[in-house]
C-alpha cells in the first residue's frame, strides 16, 4: 500500500491527512497519508529516515521546510526552480523529484471561489502581497504568470525583498498608503491584524455603488483568524483554505493515480473542522 505523509513544524495540526482520506473513500483507494512532525534543528536527520521507508510514494512539504528540503532531492522542476521552494515530493526510480503544487492551488482556488462565492477580478492590474515566506514566493509567481501588472510585495523585513526584480518593494508599515488602490490584497502572514500590528489599513466603506471599485482579499492563512479580512466586502473574499485543497488535488494525481474532484462536502466538512 502506497503511503504519504505531510512535513513541517507543527504538521499535527495539518488538514492534509483529512483532504487524502476523503478522496481515499470517494475513489476507492487503498492509500495511506498521515503527518510527521519534525523540529528544525532535527530536519536534516529525519528527513533522511523518512526519504528510506518502504512503500513511501511522496511528501507534502510545509513550514518552514520548503527550501531546506531541496538540497535532498535529486532533480526540481522548472517552477519549483523558479519560486525557490518545493512543497510536494514524489519518488521516481532515480530519486525524489520535487515540484512546487502552491502556485498552481492559489490559481485554482480562486476560480473555484469565484465559481461558487466570492465575485469574480474583474481588474488585474494591482496586487499587494503581504510577507515573503514560501507560501508567498508561490503565489508572487502566479500573480506575474497571471498578468498583474503591479505587484507591491510588503514585509516586515525589508533587506528580504528590496533587491526582487518586477516587483515594488516596500516596508510594512508602508501598507495603508496603497491598500485601497489595489484590485487584489492578499495576505501571507499568521498575524492577528487587530492586535499584532498597529495597521491602518482601511476597512473599506462598503457603498453598495462603490462596491466595484473596492479591493478583493485572500488570505491565505486558513488555521487562524487574522481578521484580514474583515477589510473587504464579503463578495469579494478570497479563503486560504481553497488554496490548500487545490494545492494538494495534483499530489494526489501524481502519486495515485486518480484527479480528485473539489466538491462542496470536502469544503463543508473541512470549515466544520476549522470552526471546532
Amino acid at each position: 500500500m502506497k503511503k504519504a505523509y505531510v512535513i513541517g513544524k507543527n504538521a499535527s495540526k495539518s488538514l492534509s491527512p483529512t483532504i487524502f482520506n476523503y478522496w481515499f473513500k470517494k475513489y476507492k483507494i487503498k492509500g495511506e497519508y498521515g503527518f510527521k512532525e519534525i523540529n528544525e534543528i532535527d530536519f536534516n536527520s529525519a528527513i533522511h529516515t523518512i526519504l528510506k521507508e518502504k512503500n513511501l510514494c511522496g511528501l507534502n512539504i510545509t513550514i518552514p521546510f520548503k527550501e531546506k528540503i531541496i538540497k535532498h532531492l535529486h532533480s526540481i522542476d522548472k517552477n519549483a526552480e523558479q519560486i525557490g521552494a518545493v512543497n510536494c515530493i514524489s519518488k521516481t526510480k532515480e530519486g525524489f523529484e520535487g515540484i512546487n503544487t502552491d502556485w498552481v492551488g492559489f490559481e485554482e482556488s480562486i476560480r473555484w471561489q469565484e465559481k461558487y462565492n466570492t465575485s469574480k477580478i474583474i481588474t488585474k492590474e494591482n496586487a499587494i502581497l503581504i510577507g515573503y515566506g514560501g507560501a508567498s514566493k508561490a503565489i508572487l509567481y502566479s500573480l506575474l504568470k497571471t498578468g498583474f501588472k503591479k505587484i507591491r510585495v510588503f514585509n516586515r523585513d525589508f533587506s528580504k525583498i528590496k533587491d526582487l526584480k518586477n516587483i515594488s518593494a516596500h516596508k510594512l508599515n508602508e501598507l495603508e498608503n496603497y491598500f485601497s488602490k489595489a484590485d487584489l490584497v492578499i495576505n501571507t502572514i499568521p498575524i492577528n491584524y487587530n492586535k499584532d500590528l498597529n495597521l491602518r489599513a482601511p476597512k473599506i466603506n462598503f457603498v453598495k455603488d462603490k462596491i466595484a471599485h473596492t479591493p478583493h482579499g485572500f488570505d491565505a492563512c486558513y488555521n487562524q483568524n487574522t481578521f484580514f479580512l474583515d477589510h473587504f466586502n464579503k463578495r469579494k473574499r478570497f479563503y486560504g483554505l481553497h488554496m490548500l485543497i487545490h494545492q494538494a488535488a495534483p499530489c494526489f494525481h501524481k502519486w495515485y493515480g486518480v484527479k480528485p474532484e473539489v466538491d462542496t462536502k470536502l469544503v463543508t466538512l473541512l470549515e466544520t473542522l476549522l470552526n471546532q
